[in-house]
């Protein structure tokens, strides 16, 4: 499931919420090593540090990085909705943040969803307005601050872009996830280049690093399939009976996916070569979750992000052995992992269904977090967070 979907299945649980009792992505990239800041080159800002677009070491973006969204909206608590500005900044994996744009208040970009970011890092791609038929399709350039628009015609699911660059934009169109959808890629000003493959049961995508091959989830395990068409071979999983999503490439030759079993869910590690696959985690059983849809290898073990009670979020560690235990994030109701480092998640703090959402860098072994993006007070915060895609096991 991408971070994108995430936070749509997230808000609609927080509405939902609201209403009874009082919400991704993965988008992917080069493959992922460790994020670090390097020596020499232009320098990224420190924790806690504001610049603009003009002070962007473009030559330094890769794994590690995200672009965050961020509204000044303001209210909650019984207290009338404002409107506010929005700001989208580029954060670095050491806790800076570049003010890439910003929108005033009840303009038109402030009502768009930023779902995608290309490889190149040049391009983020928004979608909002429309008609419930067709799907507008917004692309800001990230060194200019200016948008390029087109529609998709009928039942468009925007997936992402392409790899490595962000050539091209991957959609599925078909009625629903439980019937057959075609996955379809269609150029930068929004003309169709190739229909991929039809699938039953669809589930997210992930390209491969190189671009040349992705991997899609289906009803009885995941279907590797060639970016020119056609399915290059379908990669069974043992058991697996009510459909796998792909979550991304854990290496240059195995995918991480995500599979409803007999049992209940599993992640799996399962080679694009066709062999047998292997299972990462146990049968899913917690006490404090209802489902994981995202796994993180760290040094200091592995981390599940998965749904917790009433629409919130929560982060788990899986041992070798024993049941995962709760991770808790200081400040945070609910936790959506973005990106990670070798040492250190990126997490979106999430304030239920009030306002006031934030991103940090935390170190789940030593628990050392640093504010990358804060709330202010009564202000909505982070509205979304889309990672520079995202490969490996870190």
């Amino acid at each position: 499931m991408t971070i994108a979907r995430v936070l749509r299945r997230r808000r609609a649980l927080c509405v939902a919420a609201s209403a009874a009792a009082a919400a991704a992505a993965v988008a992917l990239a080069v493959p992922a090593l460790a994020a670090q800041v390097q020596a020499s080159g232009p320098q990224v800002l420190g924790p806690g540090q504001t610049g603009t677009r003009a002070s962007v070491p473009w030559s330094r973006i890769g794994p590690g990085w995200a672009l965050a969204e961020y509204s000044a909206a303001s209210g909650g608590d019984g207290t009338a909705v404002r409107a506010g500005a929005d700001t989208l900044y580029l954060v670095d994996p050491v806790g800076g943040r570049y003010t890439v744009a910003s929108w005033p208040k009840n303009s038109a970009p402030t009502r768009w969803q930023l779902l995608a970011w290309s490889g190149d890092a040049r391009r983020a791609l928004f979608v909002g307005g429309g008609s419930p038929a067709r799907e507008d399709v917004h692309q800001l350039d990230l060194r200019t601050g200016r948008f390029t628009s087109f529609t998709l015609p009928g039942t468009a699911d925007i997936l992402g872009y392409t790899r490595p660059d962000g050539l091209n934009i991957v959609v599925a169109q078909g009625v629903s996830q439980s019937s057959t959808q075609v996955l379809e890629r269609y150029n930068l000003s929004g003309r169709l280049q190739k229909k991929l493959v039809a699938v039953a049961g669809l589930g997210a995508i992930a390209y491969q690093p190189a671009g040349a091959e992705l991997a899609v989830g289906s009803q009885r395990g995941l279907e590797l399939v060639s970016n020119g068409g056609g399915v290059i071979r379908s990669l069974a999983v043992p058991g697996a009976k009510d459909g796998c999503g792909v979550v991304r490439w854990w290496s240059a030759s195995t995918v991480l996916a995500n599979c409803m079993m007999q049992a209940g869910e599993r992640f799996w590690l399962v080679p694009a070569s066709g062999a047998r696959p292997r299972a990462l985690t146990p049968v899913h059983h917690s006490n404090f979750d209802f489902g994981d849809f995202n796994a993180w290898q760290l040094s200091s073990g592995l981390y599940l992000n998965g749904y917790g009670a009433c629409g919130s979020l929560v982060i788990g560690k899986q041992p070798a052995r024993g049941p995962e235990t709760e991770v808790s994030v200081p400040g945070s109701p609910s936790s959506l992992i973005i990106t990670a480092t070798s040492s250190r998640l990126m997490v979106e703090r999430i304030n239920g269904c009030e306002y006031g959402n934030s991103l940090v860098w935390f170190d789940p072994a030593t628990r050392a977090m640093t504010v990358a993006v804060p709330d202010h007070d009564r202000q909505r915060g982070v509205v979304a967070a889309i990672p520079y895609f995202v490969t490996g096991k870190f």
